[in-house]
Parts: structure tokens; sequence; C-alpha cells
């Protein structure tokens, strides 16, 4: 038996929905990582996108709020289903600088420190839903 039919068969056995977990997923990934970027002009926080495939785009306006970022991934995860790859992205020129410690605020990064947490953001989306 392949791991998708595994996985198919356990999903059906208990009710949970993969598409459901990853949407969960991905706004609960994303507000982590949001809430950890470093704050000067909210360019960086801005400036976090998801897809399917790697996103080359650049948000040029300046909130320090993390509704863009937020607003985006919610759009994304409406449509994204279990079994494929996700990114996600910032391209601004200088986030490798703020995720290796350049600001006091994340020493240890973002994404880094988000990474970490991979498995019990999906073991509190599962209980969630």
């Amino acid at each position: 038996m392949s791991l998708g039919a595994d996985l198919q068969g356990f999903a059906q056995r208990t009710g949970i929905k993969f598409d459901k977990v990853l949407r969960k997923v991905v706004i609960d990934m994303t507000s982590e990582i949001v809430r950890m970027t470093p704050v000067d002009t909210g360019h960086a926080r801005s400036n976090y996108f998801w897809g399917n495939s790697r996103v080359s785009t650049i948000d040029t306006s300046m909130s320090a709020n993390r509704m863009a970022s937020l607003s985006r991934a919610y759009t994304f995860s409406e449509a994204v289903k279990a079994g494929g790859t996700c990114y996600i992205t910032n391209n601004l020129p200088y986030i490798m600088k703020l995720e290796y410690g350049s600001s006091k605020q994340a020493p240890a990064g973002m994404a880094r420190v988000t990474v970490t947490k991979w498995q019990n953001i999906v073991n509190a989306a599962v209980r969630a839903l």
C-alpha cells in the first residue's frame, strides 16, 4: 500500500480533512513568521507570499501591520490542496540579514524559529479541526 493510500485511509477513519489542516497551517505559520519579523518600516512584515512555486513579487507598500501578508496567505489557503509543494517567500533584498540576526528584535530569525515549531503547529491544527 502507498503512503497516499495510507493517509487517505487514515483520513477516512478519523474524519480529518487534510486540505483543511493545510489551510490552517498556512495561516498559522504565516501569523507566526510575520509576528516574529522585526518592524522598522513594516516592509519586511508585508512581503510574505505563498505559492505552489517560489513567488518573486515584492510589495512596495510600507505597512507595519501584518495584514498584507496574512491576506495573501488566506487567499492562497482557500485554494491549496494537500499533497503538493507550497512555498512561503519574502524577496526583500535584506530579508536574509534579518533572518540571520541583524536585528536585535529577532536574533534567532523568524522562519528558522517557526520551522522548529512545525510539528506543534500541525498538531494544533489537527486538534482544532
